[in-house]
């Protein structure tokens, strides 16, 4: 059960899992999204795997709208015939645990992908959480969240750690820059999220015009690629960047199916939100041994490790990201080094097969327990 078929990170875990449990395990795996992004539905299809939607009819506008709701649902996961529910992301998370065991299923498994975000009404909580026995979280600050907000039990929380796929050879880094038409020798700088507030692109436009201030007179001149959809923040950023004059050095690419064309053309990746699990697009960075650029917090620090800790800027302190930029910039063996390190430590703690075994374990393990 996903927000979405969009190309977030929590709904890319999910497809790596689901891929591992219909072809591994021959297991009926069905997706069902609350949202109409469609980036994945190809990937889905391509893996036989079926996906539906489920549109809440009555959102925000009545309790017995939501009682109806919450009706609809149970009846879809009777239709579904669904035994083993796994819901991604803290709306998804609340809904199964008020209605999968109404709905006929025999294991329901949280699944928490951040800090505590889009929370709802404390009680509603409390009564989704009392139904579960198994909580599983991304991230070390996300697992603290479920014991120390939430008061779920240590013992019933997993630590899984988010897999990422080692991307496969592929075209000359020059593919992107050519189609974008980029100087050769041109340093270039991406950024893959969804373009809304949590993500902070503000803070890195403000970032980028100092880096641009700051390079050596006579170098080629930098450019800046956001990849991600165009959410609530993407007018107020087109705007922003005009402010500053870079607007000739900032390129919107909108969605991007295929990050790792995009990760194979440049430089160095950065990652300016200040609030987050553990970020699939940091991860992925990591795989093409790219060194990471971002803000300094818990799930960034989980993801590069003390090897790219260094990189790490105060959240929303705009002087000191063009800073780590230009460092690693100025030094190419420095940027090496990370970047090997960073690629090592993508296949070592952050590997798909791992995500998917520890998974499949866990769920292995519930269904037991429920007699099945």
């Amino acid at each position: 059960m996903l927000p979405s078929l969009g190309l977030g990170g929590a709904e890319r875990q999910a497809l790596l899992l689901a891929r591992h449990l219909r072809a591994n395990l021959q297991a009926d795996v069905r997706i069902v999204a609350m949202s109409r992004e469609s980036g994945l539905v190809e990937a889905c299809e391509a893996a036989h795997i079926p996906h539906a939607f489920f549109d809440l009819t009555h959102a925000y506008r009545s309790r017995l709208g939501h009682l109806k709701d919450l009706l609809r649902f149970v009846l879809l996961l009777r239709r579904e015939r669904a035994q083993i529910v796994l819901p991604y992301c803290m709306f998804q998370n609340v809904l199964c645990g008020l209605t999968w065991w109404t709905g006929g299923a025999s294991v329901c498994i949280w699944n928490q992908r951040d800090e505590g975000r889009a929370r709802l009404e404390g009680w509603i909580e409390r009564i989704a959480v009392r139904t579960l026995r198994r909580f599983v979280s991304n991230s070390r600050h996300g697992a603290a969240f479920l014991t120390e907000h939430l008061h779920v039990p240590a013992e019933m929380v997993s630590l899984v750690a988010n897999g990422v796929e080692m991307p496969e050879p592929g075209p000359s880094r020059t593919n992107m820059r050519d189609a974008l038409g980029l100087p050769p020798g041109a340093l270039v700088v991406c950024m893959v999220a969804n373009l809304h507030g949590k993500k902070d692109h503000a803070t890195l436009l403000a970032a980028w015009r100092l880096v641009i201030d700051r390079q050596p007179e006579g170098s080629p001149p930098p450019h800046l690629l956001l990849a991600g959809s165009f959410g609530d923040r993407h007018d107020a950023l087109v705007q922003q960047a005009m402010a500053l004059s870079i607007e000739d050095r900032v390129h919107f690419l909108g969605t991007v199916h295929d990050v790792n064309d995009l990760l194979r053309s440049v430089d160095l990746a950065v990652f300016s939100s200040f609030t987050e699990g553990v970020p699939n697009a940091v991860l992925e960075a990591m795989a093409h041994g790219l060194p990471v650029v971002g803000t300094d917090f818990e799930g960034i620090q989980e993801a590069v490790g003390p090897e790219g800790a260094g990189l790490l800027a105060a959240p929303r302190d705009p002087e000191q990201l063009a800073e780590r930029i230009l460092m690693t910039v100025a030094d190419p063996a420095l940027r090496a080094r990370i970047g090997q390190r960073a690629r090592e430590r993508a296949m070592d703690v952050f590997g798909v097969d791992r995500m998917v075994s520890e998974m499949t374990g866990i769920i292995a393990a519930e269904w037991a327990r429920a007699g099945r």
